[in-house]
């Protein structure tokens, strides 16, 4: 069964490695070099903390450019050597600008009324993106301070990828169970879309996250005024109303080992492990519903 999981993963890589082609055009030849060593870094160090990519099926000869990467531009920066985080900062600047000069590409905008549900989800793209800004989180962290409210500013061109990765999950329902399986033909494998829609859920997670953790660089006054009005951070940035499914399966299950078959068949097969998505009460947006209130400007969760 995990063959066929990770024949029919393979599948939708080779139809994203397409759509990342002109964006990687952009970025030079000695940037397309990937050290195995810093993918286990990432690995190691970077996926115990955020764990949204499913190691299981992953197969670097097989991923999109655009991932392995992030993921190279991930490992030198954990690393930490001056000449690794240097290698670090010229992967970001450069995929950081491929990204936004293929915007067009991947964004979805408030303006493009009722997507197409065939229209692709890119997946190995937002992660990609997801990445980048984790990446630019830890730069902030280093060289600004936190602001009142304990975010950290990321710069403008950063800032404006996460909105844009935001607006994009939003118009195309990214984050609604029922969207999930809708990707999916009614024969496809269980195992498949339970490792689709694990992927999209902790994605999803980890984006809002990020959310909770950076703010514009504006001065004081606007920051005072948007409080003024209520909605600061509100509108832009993805909040818990936002995710319409329920929390992750179990991280054993999520990190099983590629060995261990009996386990992921039993988990995925059988559903005995796994969360009843279906039951829309049980989802993170419905709990929003109890922590967020409009006459309350303070923003708690």
């Amino acid at each position: 069964m995990r063959q066929s999981v990770v024949q029919n993963v393979d599948a939708l890589r080779e139809n994203e490695t397409l759509i990342n082609m002109d964006l990687l055009g952009l970025v030079p030849s000695t940037s397309r070099w990937v050290g195995q060593e810093f993918i286990d870094i990432y690995f190691r160090d970077f996926h115990p903390a955020w764990p949204f990519l499913h190691r299981g099926t992953f197969k670097m000869p097989q991923e999109p450019c655009i991932l392995l990467q992030s993921m190279v531009m991930m490992g030198l920066w954990i690393k930490g050597d001056k000449e690794s985080r240097d290698a670090a900062m010229v992967f970001h600047r450069k995929l950081i600008s491929a990204i936004e000069a293929q915007r067009s590409e991947w964004y979805v905008s408030e303006s493009t009324l009722c997507p197409n549900n065939e229209m692709p989800w890119p997946m190995a793209t937002y992660q990609s993106i997801l990445i980048h800004i984790v990446l630019a989180l830890f730069v902030a962290e280093q060289e600004t301070t936190l602001d009142l409210n304990c975010r950290y500013r990321l710069s403008a061109p950063a800032y404006e990828i996460l909105t844009a990765l935001v607006e994009t999950c939003r118009q195309l329902g990214l984050f609604n169970y029922p969207k999930m399986l809708s990707k999916h033909h009614p024969s496809a494998p269980l195992a498949l879309v339970w490792v689709s829609v694990e992927e999209i859920k902790r994605f999803g997670l980890a984006l809002y996250k990020v959310c909770r953790l950076c703010a514009r660089g504006v001065d004081s006054h606007t920051e005072k005024k948007a409080h003024r009005n209520g909605d600061f951070l509100k509108n832009e940035l993805l909040t818990l109303a936002d995710l319409e499914f329920c929390m992750p399966d179990s991280d054993e299950l999520w990190n099983a080992p590629p060995g261990q078959q009996s386990a992921w068949i039993r988990g995925t097969a059988s559903q005995q492990r796994s969360r009843d998505n279906r039951d829309s009460k049980g989802w993170i947006s419905h709990t929003s519903k109890q922590l967020n209130d409009d006459r309350i400007a303070f923003d708690w969760i």
